[in-house]
């Protein structure tokens, strides 16, 4: 039996904790009393005790009349805390306070009307747009404010003509604001009224208008929104070049070529040179629009955005779409202020060059080469591989020594790219590397002499002092799968370093050749963990159902990390057999290994059941 005048005493208590828990025994219980204590709760000086007490009145499955005073806490001018708390409580309500709601769109106090609106929009249910519609005309402009942001929200794009002839009638610029921005929302095509157009002359409306029209409006908003392009405020040039960009995007063929004509006319003219300063990577709307202007108009003057769009992942893909649009000739300038550009910058035109494929400016790329940031070296290493320039294998060779292991790697993908062209002179270079005393040297001799085909020179470096030069040699043989050398591999299967074990494993994956089968069964035997995975791995490429008997070999001994590979591979393949095996390691003590079932045992669940 709850004492009510304890618990009334316990909610005056100075301590907090002591209110909130008093409170939550009031949980499921509903009487007058009760209500009544719960709303003086509600406007408690504690967050915590003011969220019990919603919990605890939501919870009584409070009626209609109960409701009703509920509401009537909303017209508290004292107590932020209570209106705010009555408000979530009728939020949560969800439909129970429907008609109620209706009813004080038409109190007599702005205030509430405002409040109630609110709450409308956070219910966020269709039956209140015919009210809000209403409230568009309040005399209140907070009120209809408030119901135009709220129709907004409520997303019926049924209220998009009437928002649009409220914006016309009513000249409150808060109102306008508001409505402006609910139509943006909506996005509902709607006729575009010549007095909507006319706002756009003043400076406090025209960004919103233009943002409005991004979303309402077709290729007839055309010729305001290029004269946005040479507004003032560069906020407001953005939301041209933004609207213009959605327009087009959702715009017949016919309407974007009238736009794509239009905007190719204004190449070169100042209009278009207001553009490129707008760049900003961290407004990814406006960076689409940005790259949408370059191709359409071939503007030069976008190139230097376009080279440090490059340079963000997110854009680079775009970037380099864009930057393929422009002709050689348009890059001349560019280039001209190669030095003046930033490490991206001078990055982003070298992979530029390359991908055209600009044999004109071969001589850029081969002084990027010796450029002083290790990222331009970097792309100017690979450019060369792209380009074929067989006249900068000298340049590349001198690349191997560099300090940063990014452009060594780089140096050699190009130098492997170039065999096709200049067989002779690589290999030139590979021997010498071969015979050198750096390992660094024999190294790229491997990958050089795997990509030259050289099967003789290559079991030399099988047998290389240097572990990590075996390692090399091995990798190289299995990328570039060169068949003849698998003896050898299966020989290095006893070399002393695990990571060369490990290597031969994967390389002889890699040339699924059914020979090694039975060395990598052996192999399965290792004594480091990280080698038995990479041959139950690479048994698995070479023959899955041989995978499958290896698997029930080592099943019972496996443990820790080729066990985790087990239950990966035994997902693969699939089928009850496997099913059950994967089912079984769910008792696995290891709780490692008993999570990795899990795992592969719920992914076979849902793709079974597609």
């Amino acid at each position: 039996m709850i004492d009510l005048k304890k618990i009334r005493c316990a909610v005056q208590s100075a301590d907090e904790e002591i209110r909130r828990s008093a409170l939550h025994l009031l949980r499921d219980i509903s009487s007058a009393d009760v209500q009544a204590l719960l709303f003086i709760a509600m406007g408690d000086q504690s967050w915590r005790v003011r969220k019990e007490a919603v919990e605890c009145y939501l919870s009584s499955k409070p009626d209609h009349n109960s409701v009703e005073q509920l509401l009537n806490l909303l017209r508290n001018e004292d107590n932020a805390g209570l209106r705010n708390s009555a408000a979530e409580a009728v939020v949560r309500l969800d439909s129970a306070p429907v008609l109620l709601l209706i009813k004080l769109v038409q109190d007599e106090d702005a205030d509430v009307r405002k409040f109630v609106i609110d709450v409308m929009g956070a219910i966020g249910d269709q039956v209140f747009v015919p009210s809000l519609l209403q409230a568009l005309n309040d005399p209140e402009v907070n009120v209809a404010s408030a119901a135009a942001e709220q129709l907004g929200a409520l997303g019926d794009t049924g209220a998009a003509e009437q928002l649009m002839q409220a914006i016309l009638t009513r000249d409150d610029v808060l109102f306008r604001f508001s409505a402006l921005g609910a139509l943006e929302i909506l996005a509902a095509p709607v006729p575009v009224s010549e007095k909507l157009v006319k706002l756009a002359d003043q400076d406090i409306f025209r960004k919103a208008v233009f943002e409005c029209l991004g979303t309402i409006s077709d290729v007839s908003s055309l010729n305001l929104l290029l004269d946005g392009f040479s507004c003032r405020q560069k906020n407001c040039r953005a939301a041209a070049v933004k609207a213009l960009y959605k327009i087009y995007r959702r715009s017949s063929a016919v309407a974007q070529g009238k736009i794509r004509e239009t905007l190719q006319l204004l190449k070169g003219s100042d209009i278009i040179g207001n553009l490129p300063e707008l760049f900003d990577n961290r407004d990814r709307v406006l960076t689409e629009a940005l790259l949408w202007a370059s191709t359409m108009t071939s503007d030069a003057r976008f190139i230097p955005l376009l080279i440090e769009a490059y340079a963000d992942d997110r854009t680079a893909d775009s970037a380099i779409s864009a930057l393929k649009s422009f002709d050689c000739e348009e890059l001349h300038e560019i280039v001209s202020h190669y030095a003046s550009l930033n490490d991206s910058g001078r990055s982003g035109l070298c992979v530029l060059i390359a991908e055209c494929g600009y044999s004109s400016f071969n001589s850029v790329i081969q002084e990027a080469l010796h450029d002083p940031s290790s990222q331009v070296r970097k792309t100017a290493a690979m450019a060369v591989g792209k380009l074929g320039l067989s006249a900068c294998i000298s340049d590349l060779v001198s690349l191997v020594d560099d300090c940063e292991n990014q452009v060594y790697t780089a140096a050699i993908a190009s130098l492997e790219s170039l065999v096709m062209i200049s067989h002779s002179s690589v290999l030139a270079e590979a021997c010498h590397f071969c015979s050198s005393k750096l390992p660094h040297h024999r190294k790229a001799a491997a990958f050089l002499l795997a990509a030259l085909g050289e099967p003789v020179r290559l079991r030399q470096l099988l047998q290389d002092e240097d572990p990590q030069v075996r390692e090399a040699a091995v990798s190289a043989i299995g990328t570039h799968c060169v068949g003849p050398l698998c003896s050898m591999l299966i020989a290095a299967l006893n070399d002393e370093n695990p990571d060369v074990r490990t290597a031969v494993v994967d390389a002889l994956g890699n040339l699924h050749d059914p020979a090694a089968l039975d060395a990598l069964g052996h192999a399965l035997n290792d004594e480091d963990a990280w080698v038995q995975s990479a041959a139950l791995k690479a048994i698995t490429k070479i023959e899955p159902t041989a995978a499958l008997a290896s698997i029930k070999n080592i099943y019972t001994r496996a443990e820790g990390l080729l066990m985790i590979t087990v239950i990966k591979v035994l997902e693969n393949i699939g089928g009850p057999e496997a099913e059950d095996m994967i089912r079984y390691s769910l008792q696995n003590s290891d709780k490692d290994i008993a999570r990795q079932a899990e795992k592969s045992l719920e992914r076979i669940i849902v793709t079974n059941s597609y």
